[in-house]
Parts: structure tokens; sequence; C-alpha cells
């Protein structure tokens, strides 16, 4: 190395030379990077500082200062921020290792007498500290602050200058502060004091920039004398930010991995190279119960969590892996803390050292109860099926299609090998005439590609086939079981056929004898329809042998017997039981006779095919006992609600019921005008509504004694409501000449808000009482609005009630004059229904009678209302037939007749009707028919029922018409057919009326009938 000119002293030396001065001896190579330091130097600096590799010590002191000559060069007052001190210097040139040029800097401390820098009096001395002064701040990679004893900055170099963004100009006597985060203002002051008492301070800060970015630093901040005597702070800082980003970026993978470890949904654990659980997550206590640390104290993990049976097994598989043996889906059944049992997969992998040795085991457990659970259960499913399939009563044969699109046959089940007389098996793979011959030239190859094909399942109840015992007559039901498979189930109904014939025989035989008898003589059906009476029975009853049929024979029963009668009868059908009883039969000329009946089930085959009973005439035998029971009767005349209420409802539904049967026999009969036949259908209809208001009035009381009816407020038009009442009872009251009028000062577009269909419900239930019993006169509705209730007037100018009788109006079933009640069609349940329907909405009601001058009843109902606001619903206008469009409606029926009573009603117009008799059906109709214009759909069916199908109907296609047609009638039914997507409701049993009014609501169709 040169140093003006001239090579200093190059010495070899070796560096253990300098182990035992007591001076500070640093070498460093030419680039001032340190190589070695003695024993001395290290005990005087910071360990950090003095480290091989690392920027050498004395940053004032430059070769360039160097003399000519080749004698040691000497420093004084040198300083040094690493030593944090003063020192005189030599320095020498030397070599070492391979003659590699040295340099070898001998310091000791400085007198401190002499620490303190005082004005040079050479002109050499002060170039020196200048130049000094001047390489610290401007050549150091460090960035250097000078602070007096306030914090105010008095010079820097331009390492802090890159490093903050500012100039020297923008920094010098600002204070420190501009460089620190607000939050660590309040250190500044106390590090300054204790710097300048004396103490270095090495610390890490976050500093800002001058574009409000931050940085990282290392400062190591000690006291420096000034030339004016006075102590300052020098700061020199280094940019650690890399190194700090690293740290956190490490600090947040350790957090990362950890978490993952930790909170993953497996269990997890590490076990030694022994055997033992050294680590567990936390997942373990979900699985197990136990806590981790609970579990890896465990001295026997495996006799506390394995159950009994698997142990032996665990303790095998755990040796295994300890052999360094790989494995996984290994399943073991646990016990949990509280006793319990699951099932656990175990996986694992080893964990090695850098010299590839075994020190761990990694495992991940997965609970797979439930996947274990789902396999035996398929497996369950899979082998009743086969059992199901192997030992059904009827023949199952199994065909599919092939690429050609032939139907070939591939199975079939045991039954059907008996039924046909022939091994399937060998006919396995055919083609279906082939497999068939009997199939050829019938529709049955058709019938069953089309179900394996396109899901049309074909069924029925004669197919005439040659089979090997000659023709053979079969019920079929063929439908698809997979796309492109189907399955047709049969059996041979050839002798049920034949029986029937000579049952048919039988029976000639049976009313022959039967028109001779002395007693009245009848058969039944399995229903219980009459189906035979001989002269004897009409002999007695005083109907003919057409009135008898069916349920016609009801009509003769006295009223009083009727509905008990009927309740037995049908009792004794359902449990296929003999029936005896005593009633009263009332004759054309008004006599009434008492009869003993009796019956027993006829049996074919084990079955009950219906009923053969006799009548006897015992009326003067009741008339004898009704005298010896008179007396007691009368004292047990009085019954208790409940009585009453049971046998009130009985009658007011065997009440309509006989006029359904009776009127119903007379239509089957054939033997009336159409004109006749017209009024008896009316009488039906008039029978069939009295019976569904008695079942509809005593289900709505029930859900109102039982708490369960619930209240549906919206909003309405109320003068609409007032309008749609007055329109049905206006037409009543004009039947009876009487007068009946609305009027209310409310403006007519008045919206409120109250539960719309109780509030329909008490004013209908109200005026309809009214109109029956009024028989001259008028009635009056007068409603108004006063501190937010609904006042509602109805007035009657009718018979009046008692003011014995008037405080239990609102009781169930009670009627003052239950003739004309009767006379009237009443049940006596609907002002109970209208004082717990007003109860519910919060409202009160009371009456005001005086017989013979009629009666008021004033009905009070909180509501919600704007005086402002009119209503925006539009008239109805009148609905118009489209003859361009020939409307596509799906019924969905799983009841035949049900199903064929809407294929008439529909029938007489142009219409395309699809029949399903399920959900699934009707899933797949709408799939196969996106042009359905209204589905009608019955919400109780098996297997799927109403609200599934809707719910999946609604994804296939969400603007689908569905409207609920079903026997479920209470409001709350209506309520949940809406909110479960449809779009109107009609409540079984219907009027036709009824249903092609809500389908012109919903399609506009059919056209109103002139």
């Amino acid at each position: 190395m040169k140093i003006k000119g001239q090579h200093l002293s190059l010495v070899s030396i070796s560096f253990d030379t300098f182990s035992g001065f007591s001076e500070l001896v640093c070498i460093t190579d030419v680039a001032n990077e340190i190589l070695y330091v003695n024993p001395a130097l290290k005990k005087r600096a910071h360990p950090d500082s003095v480290i091989a590799g690392k920027p050498f010590l004395w940053e004032s002191v430059s070769l360039s200062d160097f003399v000519d000559d080749n004698t040691p060069q000497e420093f004084r007052k040198v300083h040094s921020a690493a030593l944090n001190g003063w020192f005189d210097l030599r320095v020498h040139l030397s070599k070492a290792g391979k003659d590699k040029p040295v340099i070898v800097w001998i310091a000791k401390d400085a007198d401190s007498q002499q620490v303190k820098v005082k004005a040079p009096s050479r002109g050499k001395e002060i170039k020196a500290g200048k130049d000094i002064y001047h390489k610290l701040f401007e050549t150091s990679p460090s960035g250097i602050l000078l602070l007096d004893e306030n914090g105010n900055i008095i010079d820097v170099n331009q390492s802090l200058c890159a490093s903050t963004g500012y100039n020297p100009s923008e920094l010098i006597g600002e204070h420190v502060s501009i460089l620190a985060l607000p939050e660590n203002f309040k250190h500044i002051a106390p590090h300054i004091n204790q710097i300048l008492s004396g103490k270095i301070l090495k610390h890490e800060v976050t500093s800002r920039r001058k574009d409000g970015t931050y940085y990282y630093s290392l400062l190591v901040e000690s006291a420096v004398s000034m030339p004016d005597g006075k102590l300052a702070v020098l700061s020199v800082s280094n940019d650690i930010s890399e190194r700090k980003r690293a740290e956190f970026a490490l600090r947040d993978s350790e957090v990362w991995f950890k978490a993952i470890a930790n909170y993953t949904a497996n269990w997890e654990s590490m076990f030694s190279s022994e055997g033992r659980i050294v680590w567990t997550n936390p997942a373990a206590e979900r699985f197990t119960g136990y806590s981790p640390d609970e579990i890896i104290a465990m001295p026997d993990f495996i006799e506390e969590l394995v159950a009994r049976p698997d142990r032996q097994k665990a303790r095998e598989v755990l040796m295994a892996a300890l052999k360094e043996s790989e494995g996984q889906d290994h399943f073991f059944r646990c016990i949990r803390r509280d006793g319990t049992f699951f099932w656990l997969s175990v996986a694992w992998m080893h964990i090695r050292d850098e010299k590839g040795n075994l020190i761990g085991i990694r495992t991940s457990g997965q609970d797979v109860t439930l996947r274990l659970e789902a396999t035996q259960a398929l497996k369950s499913s899979e082998k009743l099926y086969r059992l199901m399939t192997e030992n059904a009563p009827f023949g199952m044969a199994f065909f599919e299609i092939d690429g050609q699109e032939q139907l070939i046959f591939t199975h079939a089940n045991p039954a059907a090998d008996s039924i046909l007389k022939i091994d399937h098996s060998l006919i396995s793979g055919q083609e279906i005439e082939h497999a068939f011959p009997s199939v050829k030239g019938t529709d049955v190859p058709e019938k069953y590609l089309n179900a394996a094909r396109d899901n049309k399942t074909w069924i029925t109840d004669k197919l005439v086939l040659n089979t090997q015992d000659g023709e053979s007559i079969f019920e079929v039901k063929a439908f698809q079981t997979l796309p492109g498979k189907m399955v047709a189930i049969f059996a041979d109904i050839t002798k049920k056929i034949h029986t029937e014939e000579q049952l048919r025989a039988s029976r000639q035989l049976f009313e022959t004898l039967a028109r001779m008898a002395p007693v009245g003589i009848f058969r039944t059906n399995e229903k219980g329809d009459t189906t035979f009476v001989n002269p004897k029975w009409s002999a007695l009853c005083g109907l003919s042998y057409s009135e008898a049929l069916q349920n016609k024979y009801v009509s003769a029963i006295h009223p009083e017997d009727r509905d008990e009668r009927i309740k037995e009868w049908q009792y004794a059908i359902k449990h296929k039981i003999p029936v005896i009883s005593e009633y009263r039969f009332i004759r054309p000329d008004g006599s009434i006779i008492w009869v003993q009946g009796q019956a027993i089930p006829e049996m074919a085959d084990g079955q009950v095919i219906g009923y053969i009973g006799t009548i006897t005439d015992i009326t003067e035998l009741i008339e004898t006992q009704n005298d010896l029971r008179a007396a007691k009767e009368k004292a047990e005349a009085s019954n208790s609600l409940k009585t009453t209420f049971m046998k009130n409802l009985s009658h007011e539904v065997r009440t309509p019921l006989n006029g359904i049967f009776g009127f119903a026999q007379l239509l089957g009969s054939g033997d009336y005008t159409p004109e006749e036949n017209k009024e008896f259908v009316g009488f039906l209809e008039l029978s069939i509504a009295r019976m569904t208001k008695t079942i509809d009035n005593t289900m709505e009381l029930s859900l109102l004694m039982t708490g369960n009816m619930q209240r549906n407020d919206a909003l309405f038009n109320l003068g609409n409501l007032m309008q749609e009442i007055s329109r049905t009872y206006k037409q009543n009251a004009e039947k009876k000449n009487i007068e009946f009028v609305v009027k209310s000062p409310l403006k007519q577009g008045l919206m409120v808000i109250a539960d719309r269909m109780m509030v329909k419900r008490i004013v209908e239930e109200i005026a309809d009482n009214a109109v029956k019993f009024t028989d001259a006169g008028k009635v009056t509705i007068d409603y108004r609005i006063e501190d937010g209730l609904l006042n509602i007037v109805i007035r009657d100018t009718g018979q009046g009630i008692s003011q014995d009788y008037l405080p239990h109006i609102f009781e169930p079933f009670m009627q003052e004059n239950v003739f004309s009640a009767r006379a009237n069609n009443s049940t006596g349940l609907g002002l109970s229904i209208v004082h717990g329907l007003t109860s519910l909405l919060g409202g009160s009601i009371n009456a005001e009678s005086k017989p013979g001058k009629g009666t008021s009843i004033f009905l009070r109902l909180p509501v919600k209302y704007n005086s402002t606001t009119l209503a925006n619903e539009p008239e109805k206008a009148d609905i118009s037939a489209n003859g361009e469009k020939v409307p596509v409606i799906l019924v969905v029926e799983d009841e035949q007749i049900n199903m064929l009573f809407v294929k008439r009603l529909l029938g007489k117009f142009n219409c395309r009707l699809i029949e399903a008799i399920s959900g699934k059906e009707a899933i797949a109709a709408v799939k196969n028919n996106p042009d359905v214009d209204i589905i009608l759909m019955d919400i109780r069916m098996p297997g799927m029922d109403g609200y599934q199908a809707i719910e999946i109907i609604r994804d296939i296609n969400p603007t689908a018409n569905i409207a609920a047609v079903t026997a479920y009638g209470g409001a709350s039914d209506r309520e949940a057919c809406l909110k479960a997507g449809c779009v109107d409701y009609l409540a079984k049993p219907f009027h036709s009326k009824d249903l092609f009014a809500m389908l012109r609501r919903v399609i506009q169709w059919p056209p109103e009938e002139k």
C-alpha cells in the first residue's frame, strides 16, 4: 500500500504477538475491516462492536494523514464511537499470512484532562481537527447527528440525510423530535439527560422520514465535548428496516404456523421416538374431552383413549410406526371423557434429523364416525333392497335400453320365476320381444320403452297374455328406476277375476233367497255402501229399493238417531267388526218404528268384501223399555258442556251427510228428470257446504280454544271488504224479501292495518245469523272508525233473544230455539268463534235484543289507519277467455276420485290436462312441460308432500303458477300454503264455481259462462 508515495514498514507478524499487550490492539486489512482484536480491547469494547469483518474503530483517522517516512505514525486525541472515548493512537503497516498487508492499530486511553477539545493553538492541529470531523460526518456509512443539550440538531451527515429525505439545512437548528414519532416525544429529554450524565445508550427506534413514512434504526448515543467546552450528544444510527421486516415476517410466520397446528380441525399430535405424546393440538379436547396437557400427562394414552377391543391393534400399529413403517387410514374406536365412543382414522409421517435418524412421529386424526355409519347404512339399505326384491310376493322384471335404443331384459326376482314358471336367467340379455314372445303385437314393448326412456309410468289392471298355463290376466305397473332403466311390477290376477265371477253368481242366489225372508235383509260393499235390500226391509222403513241403495237409506232414520247410527256404522267398517244397534225409522206417512239392526262382515279369501245384515221391528219392546227408563232419563237429562258439544257436533256432521247420501242416491238412481236432478244437485251442494262449514267451524274453534290461532295483520281496503260482504249477503237477504244495507261515513278508499281474514270472518258470521233469523224487515251494517277503533253495529229486525238466554249466546252450540236453528242450518258455533276472534284481535263484543223486536251486535276492533291514505287497488275487470291459446294444467292429486272429479270439471273446456299422482311425478311433469300455465297441487301425499314439491318446482321455474288444492282447510293452512310459494289456495271440498273462480284469478281462464 502506498501512502503519499512511500511504503510503510512491511514487517511480517503473528497475531498472537499482541495477546499479552495491555494496550488496545486492533488489526485491520487495507479496506479497514477488522481482522483481529486482542483481549485487552475485547474487554474494553462493547462485545457486538468488535467482531471480525466489521468496520474498524477509528472513524476520524485516514491513512492519507500518514507522513512519508517509514516510522510508525502517531495520533493524539483520536475519538472512537464504538469504544466511546478518546485515545492516543499508533499505527503500523505489516504483513500476515501470505504477505497480505495489514494495519496494526495500538491505542491507549488519553488523559482525562485532554479529552475536552480545546481551541487549537497551532494551525496544524486546527486543520487535523476539522479534517477528522469532516471525515467522520461525510464518509461514515452510518447516519450521524450531533445534538446540543436541549435536543436541537447541531450537525448531520449525508448518510442520515439520505435515510430521512431531508437536506442538512432543513434539519440543522430543528429539534430532534422532527425525526421522531409523536408517541416517542416523551422519551427524548430523559434519554439526553442519561447520555449527558455519561451513559452510553444503544437502542432501536422507529424514525419518521420527511415524506411521513417510517424506518427502523439502531442508535448508539454518547456524550462528546465540543470545542467550546460544552457537552453534546453524538447519535450514530444504522438503518435496520430490512432486518426488522424480516423479524416481523418470521414472527408472523411462526404465529401462522402455530395457528395452523393449533386450530386445524384434525387431531394433530407429535410422538417421541419412544412412543410418548410430547405435543398435541387443542382439537384433541374437542375429540376426546381431555385437554392437551391431560393427554400429554397420561402414562398410557392407549389405555385411556382407545376402546378395549382396539387397544392391542393400536399398540401394534404404534410399534410398527416406531420401526419406521409408513401408514395411513388406520381406524380405531376411541373413548371420550364422558364414556361415549367415536371412530378415529389415523395417518402419520416420520420426523427425522439432518442425518436421517428418526426423532419423532407426526400424526393426524379425523373423526370418521359419521362416514362409517353412512357406509354401514348404505350397505344395510342395499341388503334390504335385495331382500325386498327377492322376497316380494309380486313379480319384478328389470329392463334397460342398450346403445341401439333396444329394450333389453336384465333380470327378474324369484316371484317372477314362480308366476311365469320360467327361469329368467336363461333369457337375460335378450331384447324384450325375444325374451317374452307373448308381448309381440301388444303395446307392452312401447310402454316399457317410454317408461325407461321418458320416465312415463304405465299402469294397467287387465293385461291379457298367453302363458304356459294358457291365457292369463295381469295387473302391471311399469316405471323408471334410473334414466334408461325400468322395472315392471306385475301380479297374476286370473284367479281373482274368476273368483269375482263366481261371487257374482253367488250373490244372485242370495238375492233370490233374501226376497222370501220374513225379516229385513240388506247387503253392502266393503265401504259400507248399500247394494241390496229385500222387500221386507222396504216394508219396514218405507223406502223403495232404489231409495235404499248406497247410503240413501239414512234419510229414513230418525234425525235424533241418524248421526249416532252413521258413526257406529263407520267405526264397524273401519275395524271390520260386527255391529248391532237399535234406532228409529220415520216412514213416509210420518209413523215411527223402532228396529234392531245387526250386520256381520262378509268374507272371501280371508278378506272383507262387504256386510250382510238384518233389521227387526222392536217397536213394542222399545216402548216398554222407554216407560221404564223415563224416570231415570229425566234425572240424567242435564249433560256437561263437553257431552253437549260432542253430540251436537256429531249431529251437525250427520245431518248434512244424510242429505249428501240421500240426494246422491236419488241422482244415482236415474229415475228423475234433468230438472229434478239439477234440484238434487243444489240440495247436495247445500249439504256439502253445511258439513264443510261445520268442520271448519269446529277446527277454528279448536284453534281458538287451544291458543293456536295466529293473527296476520296487513294493509287492506276496508271499504272493499265491506262491499264484498255486502254482495254475498245481499243476495241471501233478497231471497227472503228482506232489505240488506251497508253504510258508513268513511271514504271508500280508506286503508287499515288488521287481520283482514279475521275481520271478514267476524262480520260475515254476525251478518249470516242476522239474515238467517230475520223473516221480515231489514239487516243493517253501520261501520266507522273512532279513536283507533273500528266500530261495527249490525242490527236486524228478526226473532230476537230472551234476556235469560242473551248472556250465553257466545257459548258453543248455544241456540235458544233449536227448531228454528235447524230450519236455518245453524250449527251454534258461529258466535262462539266470533267471540274468540274478537278477543284475539284485542276487541270487544256485546249484544242487545228483545224477543220479536230484533237484535243489535256491537263490535269494537282496534285498527291502524291513515285517514289520508286511499286504496290503490284497481277494480277487478271482467275476464274474457283467450281463444288463441289452450291452457296447460298440471293436476297433482294422489286420490283417484278427486283426480276424476277435477278432470270432469275441466273436461268440458278446451284445455290440456297433465296428471301426476305424487310430488316426484309433478316435478318430472314440470321439467317435461315448461309451458304449464298452472299447477293444482295437493298438499298431503305419500312420499314427497306438496310443500317439498313446491320448493323444488320453484327452483326449476320460479315464475310457475302453483295453487294449493288441499283438505287442510284452516286459516293457518292457507297462510302456510301461500308462504310456501303458492299464488292461490282452494280448500276441499269445493264447488266447481270456486275452482273456476280461482283459475280466472290466476290464468284468466275459463271464460265466464253466459
